[in-house]
Parts: C-alpha cells; sequence; structure tokens
C-alpha cells in the first residue's frame, strides 16, 4: 500500500508532466472550436492530417467523421494520456485514423498535408513552426489553436474567430 501513491507519481504524473513541460500540459480543446476548426479545414480526399499532443483525441475524432476519405494521424507523448485517446479511439473513431505514441519533434513534417498544434507559444515558436518551415511541403498548413503565429510570418498566415472566440490560426508554407 505505501508504494502505491510513489508507483502513481512514477508511471502516471511524470510522463504527463514531461509532456505538458515538452510542448503544452493537457487542456482540451473545446467541442464548438472543434466545430469551427471542421469548417474552415481546407482537408481534401487522400490528404493527411496529422495532430501534435492529441490529447483524448477529440480533435481527430471530429476531424476523421468530417473528412473520411483523408487519414487522421493522432500522435501524444504521455503515455497515459495516449492510453485513454487509445481506448476511446477502439470504442469511437473511423478507420482512416491510426493513433500513435511518440514525440512530435522526431516526425517527419513531410509526411502531412495538415498539422494542428494546441502548444504553448514559446515551444511552438522556437521548435514546431520552424520544423515545419524547414520540413513541409509546399502549400502543406498549420492550423495553431488560440496561440499566434509570429510576426514574421504574418503574410502567410489568415486568423479566424471573432473577439469572443479562440482564434485559429492558419500558417501555410509557400
Amino acid at each position: 500500500m505505501q508504494y502505491i501513491l510513489p508507483i502513481f507519481i512514477i508511471f502516471v504524473l511524470l510522463p504527463i508532466a514531461i509532456a505538458g513541460k515538452s510542448l503544452a500540459p493537457w487542456v482540451p480543446t473545446r467541442k464548438w472550436d472543434i466545430q469551427r476548426l471542421i469548417q474552415i479545414l481546407d482537408l481534401k480526399p487522400g490528404e493527411k492530417f496529422f495532430e501534435i499532443g492529441c490529447g483524448d483525441g477529440r480533435v481527430s475524432r471530429w476531424v476523421a467523421k468530417a473528412f473520411p476519405s483523408s487519414e487522421i494521424i493522432w500522435l501524444e507523448l504521455a503515455y497515459p494520456v495516449w492510453l485513454m485517446a487509445k481506448i476511446s479511439w477502439l470504442f469511437r473513431s473511423s478507420q482512416n485514423c491510426e493513433i500513435k505514441l511518440g514525440n512530435a519533434f522526431k516526425q517527419d513534417f513531410s509526411k502531412f498535408d495538415v498539422i494542428y498544434v494546441y502548444g504553448m507559444p514559446d515551444k511552438m515558436w522556437a521548435k514546431i513552426i520552424p520544423k515545419f518551415m524547414s520540413e513541409a511541403r509546399a502549400w502543406a498548413k498549420l492550423y495553431s489553436y488560440v496561440f499566434s503565429i509570429p510576426e514574421e510570418y504574418k503574410n502567410n498566415v489568415v486568423s479566424h474567430g471573432g473577439s469572443h472566440e479562440a482564434k485559429i490560426h492558419i500558417l501555410e508554407k509557400k
């Protein structure tokens, strides 16, 4: 009994804390914002959608249902959260999904047409956006939920959302 708390800390809380420090803590995207994302998402049949830090997988599940002819890849770093998403995927997801456990900074961004991320600005600006700009193919898009794209890319960014809505910023690589 005395080992339950240390085991819980080591095997559950520590991986979640490491993932949170890496890009962002797990904060789910609001459902009405996922509906807005679906409305503005320009995903063609056969294109690949990649969600970085999928959490419980709600964004990818909705995207998979809305775009059944596209390939949806979910990625999560914290294995307790990944396990939760995997279980959710088993019961609710379409066949066009794949959920992976891994680090976004070790993924090849050139494989994806659309990348969705809800990450803290310091990590996004220092790691994700430079990686996207160097690896992504021409015309690929990075959708950033809530957090803006650095000013240096303003000519390639379109932002959606009113004054009382969370912004969805789209960076297109040209």
